[in-house]
């Protein structure tokens, strides 16, 4: 089976004729085109998702569109009447492709056809995929409330590599009072809380040079995350569009600490479903840490939130972001199981 798939506007063909003769009958297998099938995937997804990973079409369809990535292979495994029972899917990222050329995967079957073969088939197909890319490795995860997908990775030869928990703050019944004033920490470390949208106003037209300033500190301050290894974040222009795509990204909600004009620490929200907020990065320079900034920031997202009614405020965070995970402690955030990385050297 040669099957073809759209990669902007040109067309590539991978053979899928052996991965096809192993999916038991009468199911079947194809490869998924990248936008057509974009709703059907997301669906699935969601299907499985925890709360602050629901992902909107509208989100997964920008994403989609500014970070083509031609090196992708997604499969979808359907039922005889068409309903998806499993999807496979591989990818070096594209924007965010990692230095060294690893591809990230991910696979997926509907609990009640596990066993029979499905999972394995296409992993190794993935795994194939990824090297006649050159890759050297591939890294996935696996939910920390799912063992079978743990020993699932372990017996195809993946071992952890990290630890990250996605937290949920339930926003109506946040209680401010427990916490001093974020405007007063504020004046104490001299300088000014804003929301984005405050600041927006204030610059007047120079919209792109204040997303710049945003993620130019994202950069600097992501670099000092405690990870097992560095975030690479791709230049400001292949990701404009989907960090501050105005569908999402939350202006009054994300906030800012103003120091002599300039950003000194930020935490930038989205809303990814009706109701439910996630902070995309919090993150203060070097300099200005230990201030008690980045609390401040969370207070005054949390309180703007509450206002317009939204129900959860998700965050995620690695094991070792301990200064981090202990403030959404402290604001009383609750973890779910942990979703646990693994990584497979192919050479």
């Amino acid at each position: 089976m040669l099957a073809t798939r759209r990669v902007g506007l040109v067309r590539s063909a991978v053979d899928i004729s052996e991965l096809a003769a192993r999916i038991p009958a009468p199911l079947g297998v194809r490869m998924a085109d990248p936008l057509a099938d974009l709703e059907l995937l997301v669906a699935f997804q969601n299907r499985h998702a925890r709360p602050a990973m629901v992902t909107p079409v509208e989100i997964a369809r920008r994403f989609a569109t500014h970070n083509p990535e031609p090196k992708m292979l997604r499969l979808i495994v359907e039922d005889a009447g068409g309903g998806v029972v499993a999807v496979g899917g591989i990818s070096d990222g594209g924007s965010f492709a990692r230095a060294d050329g690893s591809f990230s995967g991910t696979v997926r079957v509907v609990a009640e056809l596990r066993g029979r073969g499905i999972g394995t088939a296409l992993l190794e197909r993935l795994e194939a995929h990824a090297r006649s890319h050159g890759a050297p490795r591939v890294s996935g995860s696996a939910r920390g409330d799912e063992p079978e997908g743990i020993r699932f990775a372990e017996r195809h030869g993946y071992r952890e590599t990290n630890r990250r928990y996605n937290s949920y703050l339930d926003v109506q019944a946040f209680d401010l009072s427990r916490f001093e004033d974020p405007d007063e920490v504020a004046r104490r470390a001299g300088v000014r809380l804003m929301s984005y949208a405050e600041l927006e106003r204030e610059r007047g037209s120079d919209v792109d040079g204040l997303q710049r300033e945003a993620y130019a500190l994202g950069v600097k301050a992501g670099a000092d995350v405690p990870r097992p290894e560095p975030i690479q974040m791709p230049p400001y222009e292949a990701i404009r569009d989907i960090f501050f795509a105005p569908e999402t990204f939350h202006r009054a909600s994300s906030v800012v600490a103003v120091r002599d004009g300039r950003i000194v620490s930020e935490t930038l929200t989205v809303m990814r479903s009706p109701g439910i907020a996630y902070t995309n990065f919090t993150g203060t320079l070097r300099e200005e840490r230990g201030k008690g900034l980045a609390l401040a920031l969370k207070l005054r997202a949390i309180v703007e939130l509450k206002h317009l009614g939204a129900r959860l405020f998700g965050t995620t965070n690695d094991e070792q972001n301990a200064a981090m995970r202990g403030i959404n402690a402290k604001l009383g955030y609750v973890a779910d199981p942990p979703v646990i990385e693994v990584e497979k050297h192919l050479t």
